[in-house]
């Protein structure tokens, strides 16, 4: 689940006069599951939403933020140790994680619609939870509003320090998919699932259709020779292509490059990169901008049904989206 949707849902929830204990990990150390910015939200009716990287320390926290909704215990700062003497979640695999508790009320409904209409716009923006008193405050600042206590501090990464959590967000974009197809129906809510902000476009009717997609943002007709007149890419941006023909690949990818998005990938054997190097060189592309292009995209783990093809593409983003973005880990499970 993305940041936009689930702080959403928290909104949502308090919008109708409810409570959220939202828990965040604020640091971590060896090997946590989770690092700084992970988030686990625990709703009124004992639903939770998100992760702070399961097991002894997940449970604890649960338990912690159900005393919390019940008026018991205080929120705050709350320190998992997992492993060695003094590990306290009975976990074995060394390292811990620091964790804000915050019981959100309607009266954090300003700052929780700021957050989304900043995420909303792309801009990116700071999360800051102030954890000094004994309340956790939250707060939201667009692009050039932080106080000087904070940007003097601030660079690309979470941060805890004096006992004030800042975060950056709305650092990553929308990822395109561009093409409906098989594949592409086995991607779409596969990268949903993992936290990506997905918009599908495709030229058919009968395919760009939202029940295809359970969990993408949104799902578009239009067609790929003018993408311009459906959707605009940024250098945050995600595009993956997959489109039904060479042909329509080879259009979509002549107008994504000059975007610069992040990450562009493509659908297709080799035999087909030397064909799309050949003529994206043909229309002018430089040699930095064609190999740029992932194709054929996707890690080489041996699938070939669609849901084979898209697990090894939704890998391929996972471990690229792990390099790029602040705060996270690394792309394969802590050691």
């Amino acid at each position: 689940m993305d940041d936009l949707t689930l702080f959403d849902t928290l909104r949502e929830d308090l919008a109708q006069g409810g409570r959220v204990v939202l828990c965040t990990v604020v640091g971590s150390m060896g090997s946590a599951p989770r690092g700084a910015g992970a988030r686990m939200a625990l709703r009124a009716d004992g639903s939770a939403l998100g992760t702070i990287g399961g097991g002894s320390a997940e449970r604890l926290a649960t338990e912690r933020a159900k005393k919390l909704l019940a008026g018991e215990g205080a929120p705050g700062l709350m320190e998992y140790t997992m492993g060695g003497a003094d590990s306290n979640t009975g976990m074995v695999c060394g390292g811990a994680a620091t964790v804000c508790f915050q019981l959100l009320t309607p009266d954090d409904l300003p700052e929780l619609d700021k957050l989304s209409r900043l995420l909303t716009a792309g801009s990116p923006c700071t999360l800051a939870l102030d954890c000094t008193g004994d309340v956790p405050r939250l707060a939201v600042w667009g692009e050039g509003e932080l106080p000087p206590y904070l940007s003097d501090r601030l660079g690309d990464r979470p941060v805890l320090a004096d006992g004030v959590y800042t975060e950056p967000m709305g650092l990553d974009g929308v990822l395109y998919l561009f093409g409906a197809g098989h594949v592409g129906q086995a991607l779409g809510p596969l990268l949903a699932q993992v936290g990506f902000r997905v918009i599908v476009v495709d030229s058919r009717p009968e395919l760009a259709r939202p029940e295809l997609f359970p969990g993408v943002h949104q799902v578009l007709l239009g067609s790929f020779a003018r993408i311009g007149d459906t959707v605009s890419l940024t250098p945050r941006d995600y595009a993956v292509v997959m489109t039904p023909g060479h042909m329509a690949d080879l259009e979509v990818l002549c107008q994504v490059l000059p975007c610069s998005p992040c990450y562009v990938g493509c659908m297709g054997s080799r035999k087909k990169l030397a064909f799309v190097r050949q003529e994206l060189g043909r229309r002018g592309f430089s040699p930095a901008q064609i190999d740029a292009v992932h194709l054929p995209i996707g890690l080489p783990i041996g699938g070939e049904t669609p849901m084979e093809i898209a697990v090894s593409v939704a890998a391929e983003l996972i471990q690229f989206r792990a390099a790029r973005l602040p705060g996270r880990k690394s792309g394969r499970c802590p050691s």
